[in-house]
Order: C-alpha cells, then sequence, then structure tokens
C-alpha cells in the first residue's frame, strides 16, 4: 500500500486543514538557571535543558514553572530543534522553548509532537556557527490538522511502537547491568591464605609484558586512511576513538599486518581496549598483543583488561593530552587460571556481549530494527500531500 493510499484510507474523506503554529499554540522561553540554582533549590521537579541524555533533564528543584501537557523544543547548539513531549511539573532553561496548544479539542499534544519531531529540524538555521531554533522561526512551522479522531488514530498507532522500543531499551538497561554484574564476579581474583582463587581455580600473576607478544602498527596518517579506505576491504586500520579505514593488502607493509587475534591498546585521547581477531593493523603510536602461549585464551586477558579500563584512563589523565606507554601494560600483571577456566569464563561473557553490545544480533539489533520500523510508519502516517500555496 503506497503512502497516499494509506492516508486517504484513514482519512475517509476528511479534509485536512494547514496553520503555522503560532496559530495554533502560544510559545515561550524558559529562564536562566545556572548550576549553583539547581545547587542550591534541590527538590522533586525536573529541570530540562538542550542535552538530549536523560531525556533532556540536568536536575531537580523545590519549584517548578509549568504544569500540565507541553511540547518543549532546544533552541540553541547541536541539539537545535529537538522536540520533546513533556507531562506533569516542570521547568526548562533558557536554552529551550515551551509550546501551548490554544485549542485541544482540535490539535493533540502527541499528534504534534510526532509531526514536529519530523518537521522542526528542517527549519533550524546556523547564526554565527551556532545552530539555532528560536521562537520566531517556530510560529513558521506548517502544522497539519486532520480531524482529531484521526490525530489520535495515528498517536495511538505511533504510542504502540514506542512504548515497544522503550521496553526494550529498559531491557537492554537490565540486561547491561546483569552483564557487568557477572563479568566482574568471574574476573575478580580472591585472596587465600596467600594464594589466589578465580572462581575456585587458583591462578598465577603475571606481568602482560611476559605473557603476550606485544605487535607494532604502521606509519599511517589520519589523511592516508581516508583516501586508501575501500569499503569491504580485507584489513582494518585502527586509529583512535572509533576512526577506523579498511584497505587492501597492497596498501601497507606486509610486515604491518596482523592476522592474529588480538588486543588493541588505545592509548591516546579515549584510553581503551579492543579486540579483533581478523586481518589488521593499526597507528603506530598504538600497540596491540596477542598469544602464542597454548595455555593462554587472549580473549580472557581481553576481557580483564576491559574491567580495568579505569585505572589505564587514570595514568593517562596525569598528561595534558590523556595517554599511557608501552611499560604501563607491559608491567600490568593479570591472573591466569587453568586453560579451561579462561574458556568457560570467555564463553558465558561471550553470550553476554553478543546479547547487550552487537549490531548484528541481540537486544541492540532489535531495537534497531523497532526504530526503523517505527520511522516509516511515522512518515507513512505524517506524509499529508502539502497545502498549494
Amino acid at each position: 500500500m503506497t503512502k497516499s493510499n494509506y492516508l486517504e484510507k484513514l482519512l475517509n474523506g476528511a479534509k485536512v486543514e494547514w496553520k503555522k503554529l503560532g496559530e495554533v499554540a502560544d510559545l515561550k522561553r524558559g529562564r536562566v538557571i545556572s548550576k549553583r540554582y539547581l545547587e542550591d533549590n534541590v527538590g522533586e521537579y525536573p529541570v530540562y535543558s538542550s542535552q538530549t541524555v536523560n531525556n533532556g533533564e540536568i536536575g531537580k528543584i523545590n519549584t517548578f514553572d509549568f504544569n500540565g501537557e507541553f511540547i518543549t523544543w532546544t533552541t540553541d547548539g547541536a541539539n537545535a530543534g529537538t522536540v520533546f513531549y513533556r507531562k506533569g511539573k516542570f521547568s526548562i532553561t533558557n536554552v529551550s522553548g515551551l509550546i501551548k496548544i490554544i485549542n485541544t479539542q482540535k490539535l493533540n499534544y502527541k499528534y504534534l509532537f510526532y509531526w514536529l519531531s519530523i518537521e522542526s529540524k528542517k527549519h533550524v538555521y546556523s547564526g554565527m556557527g551556532n545552530p539555532k531554533l528560536m521562537s520566531n522561526q517556530v510560529a513558521k512551522i506548517p502544522i497539519p490538522i486532520p480531524p482529531l479522531p484521526v490525530q489520535q488514530e495515528i498517536v495511538r498507532n505511533l504510542d504502540t511502537f514506542t512504548e515497544l522500543t522503550a521496553e526494550l531499551t529498559a531491557e537492554l538497561t537490565a540486561r547491561k547491568k546483569q552483564y557487568e554484574y557477572y563479568r566482574d564476579k568471574l574476573l575478580t581474583p580472591i585472596e587465600d591464605n596467600g594464594k589466589w582463587f578465580l572462581n575456585g581455580k587458583e591462578v598465577e600473576w603475571k606481568k602482560l609484558g611476559e605473557t603476550l607478544v606485544r605487535t607494532k602498527g604502521t606509519k599511517i596518517t589520519a589523511k592516508q586512511m581516508k583516501e586508501l579506505h575501500k569499503d569491504n576491504a580485507p584489513i582494518k586500520i585502527f586509529a583512535g576513538g572509533k576512526t577506523t579505514a579498511f584497505v587492501n593488502y597492497e596498501d601497507i607493509p606486509e610486515k604491518d599486518i596482523n592476522n592474529e587475534p588480538s588486543i588493541i591498546v588505545k592509548s591516546r585521547g579515549i584510553i581503551e581496549f579492543e579486540y579483533y581477531d581478523k586481518p589488521f593493523s593499526h597507528k603506530s603510536e598504538m600497540w596491540s598483543y596477542h598469544s602464542k602461549d597454548k595455555s593462554i585464551n587472549i580473549k580472557f586477558v581481553y576481557y580483564f583488561l576491559k574491567i580495568n579500563e579505569l585505572y589505564f584512563q587514570n595514568i593517562g589523565s596525569r598528561m595534558q593530552m590523556p595517554q599511557i606507554s608501552t611499560p604501563d601494560t607491559e608491567n600490568f600483571k593479570i591472573p591466569i587460571p587453568p586453560l579451561e577456566e579462561q574458556e568457560r569464563i570467555v564463553s558465558i561473557l561471550d553470550k553476554f556481549d553478543a546479547l547487550t553490545n552487537s549490531i548484528t544480533e541481540g537486544l541492540p539489533r532489535e531495537i534497531e530494527l523497532r526504530q526503523k520500523q517505527y520511522e516509516y510508519y511515522r512518515d507513512l502516517l505524517l506524509s499529508f500531500p502539502k497545502e498549494r500555496e
């Protein structure tokens, strides 16, 4: 069924009236609420600002500016044009605006929220390089207004998708907490009478540099990575953070290509460890580890390093540009239980990791699919033909 046919069936001959938002709603701005004010007036009523995490909440105070059903939007910065559906008692800061519908018998708040979630970003403009969506621009946003029962039916459909996504997200959060609990429990050695045990198995402590083989990277710049990148090429090049490139074998020296399952040490900026088991290399200021010892499961060592990332990040924070050096990892001691126990721990954590982090399976994949499904039906339900001027 095409978009036009779907909407025709939903409207059943009813007309859609187009109005500018300023004609059907009152617009207000928030007020300056400083960090000090938040600290001095702690209470139960949320304060919302321009961020998107935690639904925009930056704290709670002992009073409120608004009480009821509203829509707010972000006026300034990277999130300009982001809209939120609000209900209850709350306040907003001066980088937020508030929309109050004049006649709720003609326009539904949730319906308007869903429409603005598509439309408002189109009206953001950059003033002196800073994205903005001020009240005068919001007032001009065109709003399609079908009969109220049609709006309510659209809301009912879209709420179903958002509620399902929210349930999956809550499930993912719970699973991540469960994963972290079992990961820490499985990887925390306990001392007993001078000996160390991991899940009842005695361990031997060894320095990382004495246990694994350290590998150097390749001399490559960010510009070269960008120029050499080819989708689906076989070799992955790692740089700092999430920066990567895929290249062919002839693009870098053969001696710089690592084919062993390895732990990549991201040593500058965002300090973290990443496991990779396909052909790879990395920038020369980074390094990686693999094992030639059959009694060592490299994935086990990786999981132990992951729960100790904060330790290395604290070392790195002493520098102006956060970074660690090879002695920091070489001298770090790791517990080595019997191989069978290493493999058991890896098997358990791999399952949790796939469930909570994988983009191709598990809950993150399910959430991604539901989000795409929601966006498809949102666009389908709100694709009203534009009113002719």
